[in-house]
């Protein structure tokens, strides 16, 4: 037993020094995927390092605001926007030492509350931030970073995506139908909580709790789809194409917690949502699409995506003319 605890603790450990490294220049992904191939130790015990990152990450604001002032950060309280990079090995310094230099690492928070009249607000995040808003009837929209919405409509709102992700935590009232529109696509809610994305041709919906309606803008009742909890639709509106899936509940907008979480997800889904982070379009060559990916990717600055995927799955990069190509690697 003496036996097995150690080396559960050597893979934790490990695993943490792995993912400290993730944004070093000279981080070895040949190396790092041989260790996570090495055994499923490894890769249990590296989604847990990665989990755990995460929620150090999304308390960071709760916590600074905990924190007793000083010179040093008296003001950071009040800033609207708190700094999204800070170096992984910050932040698990922090874990281990309890170092208020964490108040640097976590997702940049913005609550700002919309004037309430139809006039629309337009909301843009950079790569490096994420903003949390309030609606004028008291629903919360998480905006993800690189996006781009539009908020009308007063108590019964009208959002639009036009780039990005969006989460909604949606307040239950029958008098008022919240709607967010994406991609030519309508969803309504019917008091949840869910997620959409619009991004490269591709729009996702996906529901954490409750239950939402899918149509296309223009369509009738009877072009609707209703998704509940734990069901996400994933379009692909030039190609009037949509499937429905199953996803776990708790894993619906993990971007908020700075990472991306699948379970046997199929790679074009996967590689679609990188690209809502990369600085350049990403594609599935077919030797590739029938791969699916299990585990935790680490979002950071977006720069690092493509490399930890590389480290998991048997696939080659290539890159031409500013586009990034996934597929298959034979007979690694």
């Amino acid at each position: 037993m003496t036996d097995t605890h150690a080396a559960t603790d050597s893979a934790v450990e490990a695993a943490a020094t792995w993912h400290s490294r993730l944004d070093a220049p000279d981080m070895d992904w040949d190396r790092f995927g041989e260790w996570l191939a090495g055994d499923p130790a490894h890769r249990t015990a590296y989604d847990s390092i990665a989990s755990l990152d995460a929620e150090f990450v999304a308390a960071a604001p709760a916590i600074a605001a905990r924190l007793p002032a000083n010179d040093d950060h008296a003001d950071i309280a009040h800033q609207d926007v708190v700094p999204f990079a800070a170096s992984r090995g910050r932040r698990w310094q922090w874990a281990a030492l309890g170092s208020s230099g964490a108040l640097a690492a976590g997702l940049a928070f913005m609550l700002v509350a919309p004037s309430g009249d139809d006039a629309a607000q337009a909301y843009e995040t950079g790569r490096t931030e994420t903003r949390s808003v309030t609606l004028a009837d008291g629903s919360r929209m998480q905006i993800d970073r690189g996006s781009r919405v539009s908020v009308s409509g007063g108590g019964s709102p009208v959002i639009e995506i036009a780039q990005g992700a969006a989460n909604f935590a949606v307040r239950h009232d029958p008098s008022r139908v919240l709607m967010v529109r994406a991609g030519g696509y309508e969803v309504r809610d019917l008091g949840t909580t869910f997620d959409v994305v619009s991004a490269r041709g591709r729009v996702a919906v996906t529901v954490a709790e409750g239950m939402v309606s899918v149509t296309p803008v223009g369509g009738t009742s009877s072009d609707a789809t209703t998704l509940h909890a734990g069901q996400s639709l994933d379009i692909t509106p030039d190609k009037q194409i949509a499937e429905r899936r199953k996803v776990d509940p708790a894993r619906v907008s993990d971007w908020t917690d700075g990472r991306l979480d699948y379970d046997g997800a199929p790679l074009p889904l996967v590689a679609a949502d990188i690209a809502r982070y990369a600085d350049s379009p990403l594609t599935v060559d077919p030797s590739a699409a029938n791969l699916r990916f299990s585990g935790v990717l680490t979002i950071g600055d977006g720069s690092r995506l493509v490399d930890q995927l590389q480290a998991v799955l048997p696939i080659r990069v290539r890159r031409v003319a500013g586009v990034v190509h996934l597929g298959a690697a034979g007979g690694r």
